[in-house]
């Protein structure tokens, strides 16, 4: 269902240029199938072709509410396929609740051909923000709660006022241009009413930031001094938003987790104890290479004296 143009940015990423043309978990699964997996048969749609994209996600949930098998149907740009494909991939075997876990930098990570380099230019990052979008929906459908759109503000494509709101908080979103890459809003043009000439998109989007701006002042903010200088407390919440924001969901896409025990000063060391959780604890990698990829992260944003100590 998808179309066949691969837009020039994104040939150069040969991940992205496979899975687009030669797709995995793409199509839908029957009745009969399910069944042959002692599974449940559930299935979301969201979007659709008139708006230019739509994405049908179908899973198999065994008695153990576990996603056994899941595949996409969908109709977009070619790219979407290979956001699809690795969409599936990373359902499977996750609870909903899980699903709700997930996040578009992690699926976006996922694609990347370096991990260095954005899978997709800006324009395309619609791309992993819907099928994450998608996902989420699936899941709160599948546990019958309801979701509040609140006004479908771009008709066109049919963009509601609460994935633009969460697309700006996620992205930090500041013009109406980036509000058209992250979510489609704007691509065909926005009608405007003959008695209020303002753009709506933009009278919507300066009512969030300023929603935002809100939030963030009652927000508690690390002081602006060194690491090493931070209280026991401080530094806690400062390792906290390092994982949350760089590391965990590298860790929930491969169905596993982390946490903190404790936090001891060691001399001019931090010493951070973890436990691993999920697919995470006794991963063969675990003492090594994610081991390492946590540590590094830890020193390049907080403090060369970090030291991760898995229990």
């Amino acid at each position: 269902m998808s179309k066949e143009t691969i837009l020039p940015q994104v040939r150069d990423n040969f991940k992205i240029d496979s899975l687009s043309k030669r797709g995995q978990n793409i199509g839908r699964i029957t009745q009969e199938e399910a069944k042959e997996q002692n599974a449940t048969l559930f299935s979301y749609h969201y979007g659709s072709c008139e708006t230019g994209l739509a994405i049908n996600i179908y899973w198999a949930i065994s008695s153990e509410e576990r996603i056994v098998d899941c595949k996409i149907e969908l109709f977009g740009e070619s790219e979407l396929t290979a956001v699809a494909s690795i969409a599936g991939l990373v359902a499977k075997n996750k609870t909903p609740e899980e699903i709700l876990q997930l996040k578009e930098k992690g699926l976006e990570y996922f694609l990347r051909e370096n991990p260095n380099s954005a899978a997709f230019p800006k324009r395309l990052r619609f791309l992993t923000n819907v099928t994450i979008d998608a996902l989420y929906l699936a899941a709160n459908n599948y546990r019958g709660n309801r979701v509040d759109e609140g006004r479908t503000l771009d008709p066109k494509t049919g963009v509601t006022e609460r994935f633009i709101k969460e697309s700006i908080k996620r992205f930090d979103i500041k013009t109406v241009e980036d509000l058209k890459d992250y979510t489609r809003a704007g691509a065909f043009g926005v009608e405007q009413s003959a008695y209020n000439q303002t753009n709506p998109l933009e009278e919507f989007l300066n009512t969030t930031r300023r929603e935002i701006e809100e939030e963030s002042k009652k927000g508690t903010k690390l002081p602006d001094k060194p690491f090493k200088e931070l209280s026991a407390d401080e530094k806690r919440v400062a390792i906290d938003a390092v994982i949350d924001e760089h590391i965990r969901q590298m860790l929930v896409m491969d169905g596993g987790d982390m946490e903190i025990l404790d936090i001891k000063e060691n001399g001019e060391d931090t010493d951070i104890y973890i436990r691993y959780l999920g697919a995470c604890n006794g991963c063969a990698s675990a003492s090594t290479g994610t081991l390492f990829a946590i540590e590094g992260i830890l020193k390049q944003k907080l403090s060369p004296n970090i030291r991760v100590v898995p229990l």
